[in-house]
């Protein structure tokens, strides 16, 4: 179980990992991307996911059987005599998984998701962090073909050392010989946001982190609603660290509801919990709250053009 915020290279271990492990799974490896933060899409369905899996297993499509239980039994039977490598990827919870899960001995599952699914039993879990600085000028250096970048760089702190906010700035800077990494510092330093700049190609961290509130904001729970809520709240005041008493104001509920909220945006690794009932988001997740916050506020002022792009 590979867990952390997003952009911190969740799915990028989880593949290296498994092509590592190739050998030691003669009978395959079967991927499944199951959407679990992916903005505007929803995530898939355990039916859905298991037809995916059951196909990829040759299974004749007009035999998979239609009710989720059956179809996760002939997955099981499928995999038994088998040593398969599974990868669930971006998981969104673990009703999600659980009927995709081998029972095979010769099995094995790697899953990626925003939350440790502290409530499946016997999974190892691995939290990722942001990189050291010296991670991640090695990571700027051999991205962008650039000498001379060090942990000292103020592009390494500038992007969070979050490595997708990194992969952004070294394929900027190796598309554009003519731009040096100190204009680029500059760019970001000046900002109000920096994640206008730290968009390239395919690559956006704005769009890793929509992915991660859409998926709050349109939950069918509560408490999910609540941290969206609390997430674009905490937009409107650039304070250290926030609190249950804080949140209960600026979002009109209670106390317990409001420390629900924070428990749950850390939980999906949007917030760090500094100190027990304290809580700080990752510097480029703050500028994304503070995006939504503004977004909410010209809607609110009628504005027409308010929360477009």
């Amino acid at each position: 179980m590979i867990h952390g915020m997003p952009g911190v290279g969740k799915s990028a271990l989880a593949l290296h990992v498994a092509h590592a492990l190739r050998g030691r799974f003669p009978d395959g490896q079967l991927y499944v991307d199951l959407h679990g933060s992916v903005s505007g899409a929803p995530p898939l369905t355990p039916a859905h996911a298991l037809t995916v899996l059951l196909r990829d297993l040759g299974a004749d499509p007009l035999r998979i059987p239609e009710h989720p239980d059956e179809a996760a039994a002939l997955l099981r039977s499928l995999l038994a005599p088998t040593r398969t490598l599974l990868v669930l990827d971006d998981a969104e919870g673990a009703a999600q998984i659980r009927p995709l899960l081998p029972a095979g001995a010769g099995c094995a599952v790697i899953v990626t998701s925003r939350s440790p699914l502290t409530v499946l039993d016997g999974a190892r879990r691995f939290p990722l962090t942001p990189l050291t600085g010296g991670e991640s000028a090695e990571l700027l250096r051999t991205v962008s073909g650039r000498d001379g970048l060090d942990a000292a760089h103020p592009l390494v702190e500038l992007t969070g050392r979050l490595p997708l906010a990194l992969r952004v700035v070294a394929a900027r800077l190796a598309a554009r010989r003519a731009l040096t990494p100190d204009v680029l510092a500059a760019q970001l330093a000046s900002a109000d946001s920096r994640l206008p700049h730290l968009e390239y190609d395919d690559l956006s961290v704005r769009r890793s982190l929509a992915g991660a509130h859409h998926a709050l904001h349109t939950s069918a729970r509560e408490t999910d609603r609540d941290a969206a809520l609390a997430l674009r709240r905490i937009g409107t005041l650039d304070l250290p660290t926030y609190d249950a008493p804080l949140l209960a104001r600026l979002t009109a509920t209670g106390e317990h509801r409001a420390g629900a909220a924070l428990d749950r945006l850390v939980d999906v690794a949007l917030l760090a919990e500094t100190a027990y009932g304290h809580y700080a988001p990752h510097d480029l997740v703050r500028d994304y709250a503070r995006e939504l916050a503004d977004a909410e506020a010209e809607a609110a002022s009628g504005d027409p053009a308010a929360g477009q792009g």
